[in-house]
């Protein structure tokens, strides 16, 4: 009985404990640790572009591009984050 006791009790010092730790995890959002407004930043290269349908792309612009696209969330992230 005293087994049992003891064992009640260290499953839920564990619970308590992870519980805890849990409430102070800071994830990361959409983008990792990186803020929207930082991943904005990225596409600097990408902005004379955006503003003339004749200038050319530069490498940079796509290579950015290409990033966002393997984490479309994260453009929603920038997108709608000052709405």
């Amino acid at each position: 009985m005293a087994s049992a006791t003891k064992f009640i009790c260290l499953v839920g010092l564990v619970v308590l404990v992870s519980f805890v730790r849990l409430q102070n995890v800071d994830a990361a959002g959409e983008c990792g640790k990186s803020s929207p407004d930082n991943e904005a930043m990225k596409m600097i290269p990408c902005a004379e572009a955006a503003q003339d349908e004749n200038a050319p792309v530069s490498a940079t612009c796509c290579t950015q591009v290409r990033q966002i696209g393997h984490n479309p969330s994260c453009l929603c992230c920038y997108a709608l984050e000052h709405r």
